[in-house]
Order: structure tokens, then C-alpha cells, then sequence
């Protein structure tokens, strides 16, 4: 998923671990991939990606740390936040709809890097029971984009996403991650079932910037080996 710098001591159980053991086994939560093409051997390419434009927040704070879970693995890993692809609000298909060089160039430079992907993670914060506008923005410009070019590989279509949120006071996540599901669904992606919601926001991680529940962060290792298993089985490389 995303390029990190080593990771400290953890259980035996550590995510990606089997993978570099060579050892494959078949885990539940990927029956909705039943019937699809498995790619073997397959070397998976996972982007984090941080959809919140507020650097530090606990939104980016949770994709360093599955930044940091990843790494041992044998992912080819990317990370990026939203805030590197700066985007004017999306009020439609650009004109002359058909021609993607119409679109603003952060849009075709997102719709690329996504294209290039077999895996993702999403990460945001929850505002006002809902995803930040900013993060549905973008979603909509690299759609815009992909419909726009259908002859070349498309941003969303067999893309395997996992997705985690946080919230702070009464928000869990829960509504952010529902309404993305939609979005991501309708775009064409495969939405993995597992999510993890992080409602403590600040409080949830310690001065590292590591997750301090054990129990949250063994949510996320499961989360992100289910990620890594279907990314690896379902690759988009290759057709």
C-alpha cells in the first residue's frame, strides 16, 4: 500500500507476514470476488491514501500507521494524500465531455495514479456524518476523467478498495464510510465488506502516532491482510 520506514516489534501475527513466507491461505471476506479471474503470483500495488487535506489530522495519522503495517510486506506500496491533488469543484463532465485533456491536470495526474493500482486504502475523517466534500470531489474529477477516456485503463473498474475512517464526539465513521461505499461502488470499484472505524480522533493515537488500542490495531493488520489477499488474487495487471 504505501512506502514506510520500519516498522517496530509487534506479535508473530503480522500483517503481510504469510506473504513473505510464501503461504496463501483462503480467508473469508472475499466471496463477493467469487467467480472472478485470479491472477497468480501477482506482486499487488496498493496506494494509501489520506482523504483529508489537514495535515497530522487523525485521518493521515491512521494511513502512516497502515503505511508502517504494510511496509514488511512484498506490496509495491505508494502513499498520497489529498492534498496533493488540489481540484476545483466538480460541477459536471468537462466541456466538450470525451476529450480528457479538458480536465484539470490534478484530476488526469489522480485518475492515473489509481489506474496504476490493484489495491487501495481510504482513509478519511467523518464530517458531519458524511465524507469531506474535498475527498468526494476528487472522486467525481477522476471518474470524470476515466468516462472521458474509455480506451485507457480506468481509475476504478476492478480496483479492490478497503476503506477506514475516523470521527471525533459522536461520529464513528460509520455514515462517512456508508456514503462511500456508494460512490466507489457506482464508479466501478470493489469495495471490500471489512472497514475499520477509529472514533477516538486525537485520543487514539500516542505521542509515536501509533494506534494505542491493541485491540484497533489488530482491527487494522485484519483489514489490511484482507486488502493485500484480494489486491494480490484480483490484480488488474494484465487485463
Amino acid at each position: 500500500m504505501e512506502t514506510a520506514g520500519a516498522r517496530g516489534a509487534r506479535p508473530l501475527r503480522r500483517v503481510g507476514l504469510r506473504h513473505r513466507l510464501g503461504q496463501h491461505p483462503a480467508r473469508p471476506g472475499l466471496d463477493l470476488f467469487a467467480g472472478r479471474r485470479r491472477t497468480a503470483a501477482l506482486i499487488p500495488r496498493i496506494l494509501v491514501l489520506a482523504g483529508d487535506t489537514a495535515a497530522g489530522s487523525p485521518a493521515a495519522r491512521l494511513a502512516q500507521e497502515a503505511t508502517r503495517a504494510l511496509s514488511p510486506t512484498d506490496a509495491a506500496l505508494t502513499a498520497a494524500a489529498l492534498a496533493d491533488y488540489p481540484l476545483p469543484f466538480f460541477e459536471g463532465p468537462p466541456p466538450g465531455s470525451g476529450h480528457v485533456e479538458e480536465a484539470p491536470q490534478n484530476a488526469r495526474l489522480l485518475a492515473q495514479r489509481l489506474a496504476l493500482q490493484d489495491g487501495l486504502l481510504l482513509v478519511c475523517p467523518e464530517i458531519n456524518a458524511g465524507p469531506p466534500a474535498a475527498l468526494k470531489n476528487a472522486l467525481d474529477w477522476a471518474g470524470a476523467v476515466g468516462a472521458a477516456d474509455p480506451a485507457g485503463r480506468p481509475p476504478f473498474a476492478r480496483l479492490v478498495v478497503a476503506l477506514a475512517a475516523t470521527g471525533a464526539g459522536g461520529e464513528d465513521g460509520r455514515s462517512a464510510l456508508a456514503q462511500l461505499r456508494a460512490i466507489l461502488a457506482s464508479l466501478g470499484a470493489d469495495v471490500l465488506t471489512a472497514e475499520l472505524r477509529l472514533a477516538a480522533g486525537e485520543d487514539a493515537f500516542d505521542a509515536s502516532g501509533r494506534i494505542r488500542d491493541p485491540a484497533m490495531r489488530a482491527r487494522l493488520d485484519d483489514l489490511l491482510d484482507r486488502l493485500f489477499d484480494a489486491s494480490r488474487a484480483l490484480g488488474r495487471q494484465g487485463g
